[in-house]
């Protein structure tokens, strides 16, 4: 799934000029309560709201693992990176998941580069 960044202001007031380029595509990594996770221009795996973003590529991989929670929000993942607390896990710089999921990342997708921030 691919969306380029249009509006960089969020609805809640956060400014996404910080971490993302206006006009520039990026891979959704998952989707979580409805928001997109990107890595961003720092390599950072941050979650996003939607509504700034144009789909350009609607299509999930089927390696996405989907749900649903109690009030209708979308979740889905890879395997492994939809566990409660993976991301927590990751900003707070524990090694073994930060090393999983680059791992991960460079298998599942190959073409988003990372950049050593």
């Amino acid at each position: 799934m691919r969306v380029v960044l249009r509006n960089p202001l969020a609805a809640d007031g956060s400014d996404y000029r910080y971490s993302l380029t206006v006009g520039r595509e990026y891979e959704v990594l998952g989707i979580e309560c409805d928001s997109f996770r990107l890595l961003t221009n720092y390599s950072e795996p941050i979650l996003f709201d939607p509504a700034c973003f144009e789909v350009m590529d609607s299509t999930e991989p089927a390696f996405w693992v989907s749900t649903v929670g109690d009030e209708g929000e979308r979740y889905a993942y890879p395997p492994g990176w939809g566990v409660p607390g993976f991301f927590e896990a990751w900003h707070d710089e524990v090694k073994v998941v930060r090393r999983v999921f680059a791992e991960q990342l460079a298998a599942w997708y190959p073409h988003v580069v990372q950049n050593d921030a």
